[in-house]
């Protein structure tokens, strides 16, 4: 009987693979694992708690316009006309009106959005209301698009926080240099 293996040995050799490989298992796995808590994820997808993007600060830009035009321009009748209809601002509790006067609501918690189907409805809403009539209480008349793209130009990825960019924006509208 030569070549064959001692009885047990067999038997000993497939339990000292099977210990090894579930003990390689075991390591592996304890190894990938943390008895510490997962971090949160931060705010806004993945992105840094009072990240600044650049689609907030043109919808900014956009929403102050249109509250400047409704003070400056349109008379009530004509705010559906330069909104347009079905009106996702109107919708969404973007655009509101309070005793006959129309208003933008510029508190994010106030809006539903996603009853319009989220903000590129809302921005695609705003750029046709901004753009509407040319924005004139500043001298000449320009675009609402120039205006914005305007401000862009010389302010994007100048400034840190919302509070800043908003301060900014409402000097801005309202004929100033832009600078908080």
């Amino acid at each position: 009987m030569t070549g064959a293996p001692a009885p047990g040995t067999l038997r000993a050799c497939r339990a000292s693979v099977f210990l090894v490989a579930t003990l390689t298992m075991c390591t592996a796995l304890t190894s990938c694992s943390t008895s510490e808590p997962e971090p949160e994820e931060p705010d806004m997808g993945g992105l840094p708690p009072g990240h600044v993007s650049r689609s907030w600060v043109e919808r900014e830009v956009m929403l102050h316009i249109l509250d400047r035009m409704l003070t400056e321009n349109e008379p009530a009748e004509d705010v559906e006309d330069i909104t347009g209809s079905p009106n996702a601002l109107f919708e969404a509790h973007i655009l509101k009106e309070d005793e006959g006067e129309y208003f933008v609501e510029f508190d994010k918690d106030e809006w539903t959005t996603d009853e319009v189907g989220g903000t590129t409805m809302v921005d695609k809403s705003l750029y046709d209301a901004t753009n509407f009539e040319e924005v004139t209480w500043c001298g000449e008349p320009v675009g609402g698009d120039e205006l914005v793209d305007a401000y862009m130009d010389e302010f994007w990825d100048t400034l840190d926080t919302h509070e800043e960019y908003t301060a900014s924006i409402t000097d801005y509208v309202d004929c100033g240099d832009g600078r908080p």
